[in-house]
């Protein structure tokens, strides 16, 4: 009776287990595949419809990429060239001064890490990780400040919490920028208007 009682709860727990396993996976596996939504290209080829320099189109284009299939990890950094395997899969949040730090969560990147990415990624170089910088107050101080932002540059925050690409503007003359934002759950695309005020051209684009 003991072994049947023991055989009993053992199956409970695995099963309780896979139940937990199931809810902090990913409802598709990550599959690698990025591909800008029709919406958000319908956007941009009005607003890179004037701008020629490529390493700016192909920063905007690697970061809208990653639009609606990464979600927001506070302190999430990926160096990989392309697509990052462990996005999505459960980790542990280490980096401090967040609610969620000490629990699990799905990982991602958080604003700054989705920046440093698209730039490694689009230029194809390792080295644009750190030549545009990690964390936004680094990317602010390698910015140039300007008031004309085009796309490719960033736009910060005032208080520099938080940090986006910028898209260009729309037949409105909208401002639009792509960022990963906590409260949005990830990789968005939103008008500047959400809180974005300052803009810098980074020095890996300043010509």
């Amino acid at each position: 009776m003991r072994k049947i009682k023991c055989r009993t709860a053992a199956r409970y727990r695995a099963t309780v287990l896979l139940l937990i396993i199931g809810c902090l996976l990913p409802s598709v596996v990550p599959h690698g595949r990025m591909e800008v939504p029709g919406e958000v290209r319908a956007l941009l080829n009005w607003t890179l419809r004037e701008e020629q320099d490529p390493a700016r189109r192909s920063l905007v284009y690697a970061a809208c990429a990653l639009t609606n299939q990464v979600g927001y990890f506070w302190g999430g950094k990926s160096r990989s060239i392309g697509w990052d395997r462990a996005w999505g899969w459960p980790r542990r949040v280490i980096a401090p001064g967040s609610d969620s730090t000490g629990h699990i969560r799905r990982y991602g990147l958080d604003c700054s890490g989705l920046v440093s990415w698209a730039a490694a990624t689009a230029w194809n170089r390792p080295g644009a990780y750190d030549q545009i910088g990690e964390g936004v107050r680094a990317q602010y101080a390698r910015c140039a400040p300007t008031n004309t932002p085009r796309p490719g540059d960033l736009a910060f925050f005032s208080d520099l919490s938080h940090v986006g690409i910028v898209l260009g503007r729309d037949r409105e003359g909208v401002l639009w920028v792509i960022h990963c934002s906590a409260s949005r759950g990830g990789v968005v695309v939103t008008p500047a208007s959400v809180g974005f005020q300052c803009y810098g051209t980074p020095e890996a684009l300043a010509k």
